[in-house]
């Protein structure tokens, strides 16, 4: 579940801001009168009831008083500059805030892509693992009667359930060998296959060729 980043102040309290900042530049003075909630709503684009608690909020601090029949009066520039400092000080606060967020966001979310590649990893590693325990090498006794014979015609995989990767030949690697390909004495084959079938595999060649 990621954690909400804070979008910032609503509409009314963007207006106050903005009219402090206005008073604090002398852009509004002292005992100055302000345009009326109906006009100030029009410049702003927003409702009345908005200008309403915008007015409402510096009104609370002493930037500004709302007289009936008089209008909206500038009381203090040094009140707006206190409170644009104040402002700023918490949005410092909430960009910090929201930066630390979105950090712990980015860190949850590679730590769920982590989670599944390690599993991956982990899944990937145990079946390698798997097949390399299957794996045996097994050399053809001289004696036996697949010398001579090709794989073909000794059908080993059907009689034993192994299967024959490659051969050692001469100092050679033979990668899946051909169907046609002649067994020969010493060769070292290697072979994939369960414990049992390669085990029924070694008993298997070491039987004697019929004179």
């Amino acid at each position: 579940m990621q954690l909400r980043v804070d979008t910032g102040e609503s509409r009314y309290e963007q207006i106050a801001i903005d009219i402090a900042r206005r008073i604090a530049r002398g852009e509004f003075h002292v005992e100055q009168k302000l345009s009326g909630r109906s006009l100030l709503a029009g410049n702003y684009n927003v409702s009345p009831e908005t200008i309403r608690r915008s007015i409402a909020l510096l009104q609370n601090i002493g930037v500004v008083q709302s007289i009936t029949g008089s209008g909206i009066i500038v009381k203090s520039s040094e009140l707006a500059r206190e409170y644009l400092k104040e402002y700023n000080e918490r949005q410092e606060i909430m960009n910090r805030r929201n930066n630390i967020i979105t950090l712990m966001n980015q860190r949850r979310a590679l730590d769920i892509q982590l989670e599944k590649e390690l599993s991956s990893f982990l899944e990937f590693s145990f079946q390698k693992t798997s097949i390399l325990q299957q794996i045996e090498e097994v050399s053809i006794p001289p004696q036996s009667w697949i010398v001579d014979q090709t794989i073909a015609a000794a059908d080993l995989r059907h009689h034993t359930g192994t299967t024959i990767m490659s051969i050692h030949r001469n100092g050679k690697e033979i990668y899946s060998p051909p169907a046609n390909m002649e067994l020969k004495a010493h060769d070292v084959l290697i072979i994939v296959g369960t414990s049992p079938s390669r085990e029924k595999f070694k008993e298997l060649i070491k039987e004697k060729t019929s004179d």
